[in-house]
């Protein structure tokens, strides 16, 4: 992601709950330590299914958005399920692996996930890999050609 700091924004900051490097700052989502209104635009690349607590993510995200902000939250979800599966009482990486397909996922999202994101506040604007990346090949670059763009907007 280092190509987004030379489209010149003003901050640009790199956060992952167990940093793997010195310019990552550790930051839990569900706690964003920055003040309200603090960013243009916030990319959360398949995270939401590992936080414990959806709503507090979604909210902290929409909070530290300025109004008219943007957010890309992409997360995998399952086309073949109405709502969402979530159980807090799974706790074990056997249990989740078999449950949601990935032993440190707390959920599988299902069709409602544009739904779950949007409660927080954020509108949902999805725009389809065709619309997207059309010219991008999926197989060169491992993207999911039926995967939308989950975009959301903070109004």
């Amino acid at each position: 992601m280092a190509w987004i700091a030379t489209l010149g924004p003003s901050r640009h900051v790199l956060a992952d709950l167990y940093p793997s490097r010195l310019d990552i700052q550790r930051m839990d989502l569900e706690a964003i330590p920055f003040e309200e209104a603090s960013f243009d635009f916030v990319i959360a690349n398949h995270v939401l299914e590992h936080v414990v607590r959806l709503d507090r993510a979604t909210s902290e995200i929409a909070r530290v958005l300025v109004p008219g902000g943007h957010a890309i939250l992409q997360a995998p979800w399952c086309q073949g399920i109405d709502k969402t599966i979530e159980d807090h009482g799974v706790r074990s990486e056997e249990a989740r692996l078999q449950l949601y397909g990935q032993a440190d996922h707390v959920r599988l999202f299902g069709r409602d996930i544009y739904e779950r994101i949007a409660a927080s506040g954020l509108q949902a604007l999805p725009i389809t890999h065709a619309a997207a990346l059309g010219d991008v090949d999926p197989d060169k670059f491992g993207v999911n050609p039926q995967e939308d763009l989950m975009l959301f907007l903070r109004s």
